[in-house]
């Protein structure tokens, strides 16, 4: 199986790639429907066990093929491990988001299709990064396609779950299997390849990374055949990571002048606004309403408050050793609230009493500094300018390098 090329045409091995990255994307738009069916029926956790099954089965299934060969205890210990760390990052997925394991099993199945594709025309080790570069490609695709779907949503964590999938197949591919029809360090047509499907990859994520609020309402109010597109659909946003010596950190769209400026400006039409959805069940319609594109500095207040409403409730619901954690979320979100957004606070229904305030900092744990969660898929890392110059001179970097190779190998 691992020893010899494919008996199909090289089309049809790139078919296969293609009807597989295909039934991918085809199924975004039924995905969360499906998962939130498993999830009512036997609880999200299967998703956890179902993938951690597979990849066992898998591996046994490849230990018991490999046993005619007579591999290594290397190779033995490298198809081991391997599933093992698939495994665990399985389980590490369950506190967040379950189902994101399925990655592992998606992005396995392309990278083994992909590696079947290469051999047609590439034998050396390259092949190894070549498929991991290709599978990258299309898990940015994958995210693109996510992002244009209602009630999905882009997420670089997700493209780096993607490649890991790919590249961890790959690495057993190449450290415990060892096919007998790979050998031989890459030529320079090898490097050229590596250097262009590089420079697919980084300029793909690039034009992602730029792909902010203001760009996607102006290219979609001047190119008809996109005004599919949601207007408010974030594929990334840029924003302020926010040290205040007396509260923690924080991050925000704006800066901390801006945000007490509108707190001023807004507090009276933003209370009417915050109060008329009080209610928790209408917490999702208002940020559907109110978002990060439509009204920035409503969206955040209205998640900081939700963050230290619930923190508040899970607090009085825990165990005691969980308690003092929690009362200190709660405690840092109204801080925060209290010096950034004051006015509008104190305008609405939302201020805390004078008496639960001081339960609720008598209660907390003060040992530790306090960072809020809120806003954290906001980029305060870089800017939208060094991210332009840095994958432009990575693009033209690789192309450069490519076509340097490209000719040696031709010569």
């Amino acid at each position: 199986m691992f020893d010899r090329p494919p008996r199909e045409r090289e089309f049809l091995s790139w078919a296969y790639v293609v009807l597989w990255s295909g039934l991918t994307f085809a199924t975004v738009p039924f995905v969360r429907d499906v998962v939130d069916y498993v999830g009512g029926r036997w609880g999200h956790d299967v998703f956890t066990y179902g993938v951690a099954a597979i990849v066992i089965l898998v591996a046994v299934a490849v230990i018991a093929l490999l046993l005619k060969r007579r591999i290594s205890v290397a190779g033995y210990a490298w198809l081991l491990g391997i599933a093992g760390l698939i495994v665990y990052q399985t389980f590490e997925l369950q506190a967040g988001s379950p189902v994101e394991a399925v990655h592992f099993v998606q992005y396995g199945i392309l990278s083994l299709l992909l590696y079947r594709a290469f051999t047609h025309r590439v034998r050396d080790y390259s092949i190894y990064v070549a498929a991991t570069i290709a599978g990258t490609i299309i898990g940015m695709i994958d995210e693109t396609v996510q992002w244009v779907t209602p009630r999905r949503h882009f997420g670089v964590q997700d493209i780096w779950l993607n490649c890991t999938a790919v590249a961890l197949v790959q690495a057993a591919l190449a450290a415990a299997i060892r096919p007998t029809i790979i050998s031989g360090w890459p030529d320079s047509a090898s490097v050229g390849r590596l250097c262009r499907l590089g420079a697919v990859a980084v300029a793909y994520l690039g034009l992602c990374l730029l792909n902010t609020p203001d760009r996607i309402a102006w290219y979609t109010a001047r190119v008809p055949l996109l005004d599919f597109i949601d207007k408010s659909s974030v594929m990334v946003q840029y924003g302020y990571l926010h040290r205040d010596p007396a509260i923690g950190l924080f991050r925000s769209r704006m800066t901390r002048e801006e945000l007490r400026r509108l707190a001023r400006e807004r507090a009276e039409e933003g209370a009417r606004i915050l109060d008329r959805y009080r209610d928790r069940n209408q917490y999702r319609a208002f940020l559907d309403i109110y978002t990060p594109v439509t009204d920035p500095f409503l969206h955040e207040a209205r998640v900081h408050l939700f963050s230290r409403d619930v923190n508040l409730e899970r607090a009085r619901k825990a165990e005691a050793d969980d308690k003092p954690r929690l009362f200190a979320a709660a405690y840092g979100e109204n801080r925060i609230l209290e010096a950034y957004f004051g006015e509008l606070l104190r305008a609405s229904s939302y201020a805390w009493p004078a008496e639960l305030e001081a339960e609720v900092r008598a209660s907390a744990r003060t040992d530790e500094a306090f960072e809020s969660k809120s806003g954290r898929s906001l980029v305060t890392a870089y800017s939208q300018q060094q991210v332009f110059w840095v994958f432009l001179s990575l693009v033209v970097g690789l192309l450069l390098l490519g076509r340097y190779f490209g000719r040696r190998a031709r010569g």
